[in-house]
């Protein structure tokens, strides 16, 4: 029950916090006389109505009182079958999540002002880029969409003002003096480092599906590659380069199974690329581990007018005409050629 007291003369409402477990109190900035009593009851009485009527309200619409804690382990559990990527994004969301809310308070405590004053707060995060940001806006939508579901917290709407965005960037690919001068310094690298950046040239697979490659589903002789492609959660089996051929026998020398690459995580192969694009003084052009596959992709389509349908097969997108959106950027040369094709009828 919400009570008053007095406090230097002042007076004061206390009540009972469900949601903090805990009790807060509030001054009126009113002196203790009986006129001022009588109006800070009615105060009191009023605050106590609205804590009555919240959960009521939770109770009604069947809201659990359970903890954060407890709700993303439910998440987790409904989402075991995602890929490891996926799975990743999510811890690291409730991390940055839970920066900001307690772990061990109720989902009934979390609101529309509370989320978005989060969301602001990420936003101001200078240290990360637009699009990896908009990882935790969208890790926090679907974290919302299932305590909402599920009844943990009552449903409210984030403003889209709000909310984060994706960035549109230009799409950054190796010049090709940059790819000269990239497996020119390669050589003198750490073993697992070359194999990386030969690997990842010459398939143009996704970090998250280089990382899980085995030994024993290289196949040397007939020259084929079978991983495990996370995004669509299937097996694939493609051919390889004969310049990655002999850097495979090279680097895997008697062993016949287990990891191919040292990394347990994609994203700690992504940390190393990061760690040699710096030593080579590579850090400033805006390359990552994925413009090994914006590369590939762009010179198979582009520059040398391979099959659309080979390239999909190959790097594993899901869509026909995913390469041809992104990638097939016509020169100016064949664009001229093409055109002398078009004629005025006569």
């Amino acid at each position: 029950m919400a009570t008053i007291f007095s406090r230097k003369n002042i007076l004061y409402i206390q009540w009972y916090n469900p949601i903090l477990k805990r009790n807060k109190a509030k001054s009126t900035r009113l002196k203790d006389t009986k006129a001022n009593r009588a109006e800070v009851k009615r105060l009191a009485k009023k605050i106590q109505d609205e804590l009555d009527k919240n959960r009521d309200n939770a109770d009604h619409f069947g809201i659990k009182r359970s903890t954060l804690r407890d709700a993303f382990e439910h998440f987790l559990k409904n989402n075991q079958h995602k890929n490891d990527k996926t799975i990743w994004e999510y811890n690291w969301f409730f991390k940055k999540f839970t920066e900001h809310f307690s772990k061990d308070m109720p989902c009934m405590g979390i609101s529309k002002i509370g989320v978005e004053e989060w969301l602001l707060g990420i936003k101001s995060l200078i240290e990360y880029r637009q699009n990896t940001i908009h990882t935790l806006g969208k890790q926090c939508v679907h974290f919302l969409n299932f305590l909402f579901e599920y009844n943990y917290c009552q449903m409210f709407i984030v403003n889209s003002e709000i909310k984060t965005k994706p960035e549109v960037v230009e799409k950054v690919v190796f010049s090709d003096s940059d790819i000269k001068f990239l497996f020119k310094n390669v050589e003198s690298a750490r073993n697992c480092i070359k194999m990386l950046v030969y690997l990842a040239f010459y398939t143009g697979l996704r970090p998250s599906d280089i990382y899980l490659i085995k030994i024993e589903d290289i196949d040397l002789k007939e020259r084929t590659l079978r991983y495990y492609e996370q995004k669509l959660r299937k097996h694939r089996v493609i051919p390889f380069h004969n310049d990655l051929g002999k850097i495979l026998k090279q680097y895997i020398g008697g062993k016949t199974s287990g990891r191919l690459l040292p990394w347990r995580e994609y994203n700690y192969l992504g940390k190393a690329i990061t760690r040699y694009f710096a030593e080579i003084n590579y850090d400033s052009k805006g390359y990552s581990a994925r413009t090994f596959r914006k590369t590939f992709i762009t010179l198979a389509r582009s520059k040398y007018s391979m099959d659309a349908t080979v390239v999909r097969e190959l790097v594993g997108h899901e869509h026909m005409n995913t390469a041809d959106r992104y990638y097939n950027e016509i020169s100016i040369e064949t664009m001229r050629s093409e055109l002398k094709k078009f004629k005025r009828p006569k």
